[in-house]
């Protein structure tokens, strides 16, 4: 009810503003478009119209409530975008960028190879940028964090806090964010600094006049992706275009990614924020058509704001994000339990099995979508997809018990599965009954080329699940045991000390850095008992030693 009374006061108010402009022209042809100024215009009266109804409506409290904004504004007969902002809510541009050999422009998703560069259209409005800080402590207002408040962490003098942290680009590790704060009071604690609808906020200086970038759509941009928050607490833009750029659907896209936020919300947190997303892909860009409806009614110029350079991207990052520090912790845990003498035993070549080439693709597309696995090597790949089991499951049947301790981390094939959720399962041990309420459904289809995944962090840890999952239909699952994963991670790092160790020899120092992993793919283990020869002086030698355990040496006659 509430988006419904937004939606047609934002359209009202955009016509009104529309029949003010054609009046003013009465010279115009009928088709004429809006200008970027006109546009911009309609688009900031909308925002202060629907600031203003809230908070005369009564049929709901706008004292410490409101919401965020990201709309986007398109000119098919122009190829013209203009996103307005209010809020944390994004929107970002992925760009193709051209490869040798490319030609002309493609489609979204149907090119495996394409590599997309991910620009920002907008620029989170939190008190991390030192403009809206300084504006919403001119205001009067506070900028502290929770730790802050609560006399946990010390208050920095306002010249030692002269940062921009690039939102977007990086993620918030520490997960205590900069808040908006009365002067005395403990409210109302926002961590935006421009909303619809928050009266006692926009008291301290949250308003809702939009942020707004007008941009000429070229060649390459295919993607547009519109996304709450919720999605960008543990992916960077980057990560969204990534895995938006698998799909040849937008609503599959969509799909994947609130899967993925989702799944990172729950192993990190006791809570979800709202994740919501639109995907559009843009199959084409006709410019001709353009230049013959400017001619015709009029050119206008594309002037982008210093503010938000959509054009030139920085440098790519790694993309590691909160999970990515938190991740980066557990592997060296999982490391350390690599050199454990009590860590499981396993039989790698008795778990070793053989995939069609149909189930490798199946897998390889649910590696690509997983934090963990997506940096495995080619050759941990290939041993992945050997010792990954499939599993075949019923309807109703319970493939994760929350609180139990796990161990295997799991890829949808086919079928629906439930995610469940119990307050009883918090660190009580498994939880009993039906586990909770439904908070989520993975869709798993062979035929759309999805195949979500569950339960990573049991590879790096034993703990207990955050949840259960269940079966909504008769399914097929792919199941890899930490083990499994254990054993291949030793055996890289292995390899590894002997790249290592070769690079010392002097005698091999003139060979390149992949001639040397190219003799260490060809080394085997070989074990010599007590008193055994190894080599015989006099023989012909044919293969290099290093000694991986034990201790050997020269005699007189060897």
């Amino acid at each position: 009810m509430k988006k419904a009374q937004l939606t047609e006061t934002a359209v009202t108010a955009t016509d009104a503003d529309t029949a003010t402009d054609a009046d003013a022209d009465a010279g115009a042809p009928e088709d004429a478009e809006l200008n970027k100024a006109q546009v911009q215009n309609a688009s900031t009266k909308s925002h202060l119209l629907v600031n203003k109804s809230m908070h005369l409506n009564n049929q709901f409290e706008d004292a410490l409530s409101g919401t965020t904004a990201i709309s986007a504004f398109i000119q098919g007969r122009l190829n013209r975008i203009t996103i307005s902002n209010v809020g944390d809510s994004r929107a970002v541009l992925g760009k193709r960028l051209k490869q040798d050999g490319d030609e002309g422009v493609g489609v979204a998703g149907a090119d495996d190879s394409a590599v997309y560069r991910a620009l920002p259209l907008s620029r989170d409005q939190t008190p991390y940028r030192k403009n809206e800080r300084k504006r919403i402590r001119a205001c009067g207002a506070r900028i502290l964090s929770l730790d802050q408040i609560e006399g946990l962490e010390p208050v920095k003098p306002e010249e030692d806090d002269e940062a921009d942290f690039e939102l977007g680009e990086e993620i918030d590790e520490g997960g205590d964010p900069p808040r908006v704060w009365h002067p005395t009071l403990d409210y109302p604690g926002t961590a935006f600094t421009r909303s619809l609808g928050d009266a006692l906020a926009e008291e301290l200086g949250v308003i809702a006049e939009p942020e707004m970038v007008t941009r000429e759509l070229e060649e390459g941009d295919e993607i547009i992706v519109l996304a709450s928050d919720g999605v960008f607490e543990f992916l960077t833009n980057q990560s969204v275009i990534d895995i938006c750029a698998k799909f040849k659907d937008p609503l599959e896209a969509c799909r994947a990614v609130i899967s993925e936020a989702y799944e990172l919300w729950l192993q990190y947190e006791l809570r979800t924020d709202d994740i919501t997303m639109i995907c559009i892909f843009v199959d084409g860009i006709n410019k001709q058509s353009v230049d013959k409806f400017r001619r015709e009614s009029g050119d206008f110029d594309i002037d982008i704001p210093d503010e938000i350079d959509t054009n030139v991207a920085s440098p790519r990052k790694v993309d590691t994000g909160k999970m990515g520090k938190r991740l980066t912790e557990m592997k060296l845990l999982l490391e350390e339990n690599l050199l454990d003498v009590n860590a499981e035993e396993f039989d790698f070549d008795k778990l070793y099995n053989e995939k069609t080439e149909e189930e490798r693709n199946c897998i390889s597309e649910a590696i690509q979508g997983s934090v963990m696995l997506q940096s495995m090597s080619e050759e941990q790949r290939d041993l992945i997809y050997g010792v990954i089991q499939p599993v075949d499951v019923k309807m109703g049947e319970w493939v994760i018990r929350q609180g139990e301790e796990g161990d295997r981390f799991y890829i949808i094939e086919e079928g629906q599965f439930e995610v469940r959720i119990s307050p009883d399962g918090l660190g009580r041990g498994p939880v009993k009954g039906d586990g909770g309420a439904v908070v989520h459904v993975y869709h798993g289809s062979k035929v759309n080329k999805t195949h979500p995944s569950f339960g990573e962090l049991a590879l790096l840890y034993s703990a207990p699940r955050a949840a259960s999952i269940v079966a909504q239909t008769d399914g097929k699952l792919w199941a890899l045991h930490r083990s499994a994963l254990k054993s291949i991670m030793l055996g890289n790092a292995e390899k590894k000390e002997l790249v290592s160790i070769l690079r010392s020899i002097s005698e091999l120092r003139e060979f390149k850095d992949e001639e040397i992993e190219d003799f260490v793919s060809g080394m085997h283990e070989e074990t010599f008992h007590r008193n055994e020869k190894i080599t015989v002086a006099g023989e012909q030698g044919t293969s290099l030693y290093v000694v991986s355990k034990g201790n050997c040496g020269k005699s007189d006659m060897t």
